[in-house]
């Protein structure tokens, strides 16, 4: 047996496969080698990928979650107000008259003060989180009429109120109602501002708490929010505290800016209330649908069938299931059925119908006709036989 030898051809075809390999081995390997030069100059990233925007926490991650961050957020406003009431009595009080102008930024009752500034800072920070509670709230499912939209209104409402607090723009009320009615009440006429600005605020209040029902403690601390600015109009026109005037001016100042500090934080407080809800922490807070039970069908009675009669018998007395039968009633036998009685039955059926109907008989209706004279005939036969 002889194998068959290469020639030219089979060595030609193993040098070109040869080449393609090596050159294919030598582009990897340059490929590979301008990449380890070049390093982070080709892909141009300074960053690594924790910077990227899909790994920074997005907005709504600004409303205080943990209940000690709550805490201390309410704690840390309280000695703010404290504070700024003490530098006002402490310390600007009691300095000279030459200081008080260059000091003016301590007088609560003055513009530009630091309570003014502290209370547009607060009022700022509730257009914050009413934004950020409209940013969870618009995708509640269940919100078919679009309530959601308040939150843009208390947004709107809280700039406007930060706006005021740092420009005291709401003193032009006085002079245009004045003007407006011809009417002075009670002295100079500041009440006007309280009634037109207590006006709007009870308005806002209502429908915030309307919004905010699902949250018991955001209720809560609304309702005191209520009462703090109730107290600082008690404060203002009570006339027995217009002899004291220190006592009214740090009273107003406290009352009002502790009526904006808890009105912030009870929208932080439902911010809070609604995240969780998104998030699947906390059960939402939905009404149940009154829903009333379908009256239970009464068991029909199933009517008594009325039990066929035997061909020429008498009643028979049947004993139901579980009844006991009395030891003197006597069995009674049924009557044997003989031909001659099953013949008289059917000739009086045969008998009972009309020989000529109103209508004409169905096809189906003769067939039987001619089926039952058949029997007859038959059973005729056999009882002369």
């Amino acid at each position: 047996m002889q194998f068959r030898k290469g020639g030219q051809g089979d060595e030609r075809r193993r040098r070109v496969f040869r080449d393609e390999m090596l050159a294919a081995s030598n582009e990897d390997g340059a490929a590979s080698s301008e990449s380890l030069k070049t390093g982070d100059d080709v892909d141009g990233r300074t960053y690594s990928d924790a910077a990227a925007a899909q790994r920074q926490p997005s907005l709504t991650s600004l409303l205080p979650q943990r209940s000690l961050t709550l805490v201390a957020l309410f704690v840390l406003g309280g000695i703010a107000i404290t504070g700024i009431e003490l530098l006002y009595t402490k310390f600007f009080i009691g300095l000279p008259d030459q200081f008080r102008d260059s000091l003016a930024v301590l007088d609560v009752a003055s513009r530009g003060s630091v309570a003014h500034w502290f209370a547009s800072l607060t009022l700022f920070t509730g257009a914050i989180a009413s934004q950020l509670v409209y940013l969870i709230r618009r995708h509640r499912l269940d919100d078919y009429r679009g309530r959601y939209r308040v939150w843009h209104w208390a947004t709107v409402c809280f700039l406007l109120a930060s706006f005021d607090a740092a420009t005291g723009a709401h003193a032009i009320l006085q002079p245009a109602m004045i003007e407006l009615t011809g009417k002075t009440l009670l002295g100079d006429g500041t009440i006007w501002v309280a009634i037109v600005l207590g006006c709007v605020i009870a308005t806002c209040l209502v429908r915030l708490a309307i919004e905010v029902s699902g949250s018991r403690l955001a209720t809560s601390f609304l309702s005191l929010a209520a009462g703090s600015y109730v107290a600082f109009l008690v404060v203002s026109f009570h006339p027995a505290l217009s002899t004291a005037e220190l006592t009214r001016v740090v009273a107003e100042s406290a009352t009002l800016l502790a009526g904006h500090f808890v009105l912030v934080y009870s929208v932080a407080l439902y911010g809070r209330h609604v995240y969780q809800e998104a998030q699947g922490t906390r059960r939402a807070t939905r009404k149940k649908p009154v829903v009333s039970k379908p009256s239970e069908p009464k068991p029909e009675t199933a009517a008594p069938r009325k039990r066929a009669r035997l061909f020429g018998s008498k009643n028979v007395r049947i004993d139901s299931a579980h009844e006991k039968t009395s030891g003197e009633s006597k069995t009674v036998e049924a009557p044997t059925i003989s031909k001659k009685s099953i013949q008289k039955t059917v000739a009086t059926n045969v008998n009972d119908q009309p020989e000529e109907s109103d209508r004409s008989m169905s096809k189906a209706e003769r067939r039987r006709l001619r089926k039952l004279e058949r029997r007859q005939q038959r059973q005729g036969s056999e009882s002369d036989e």
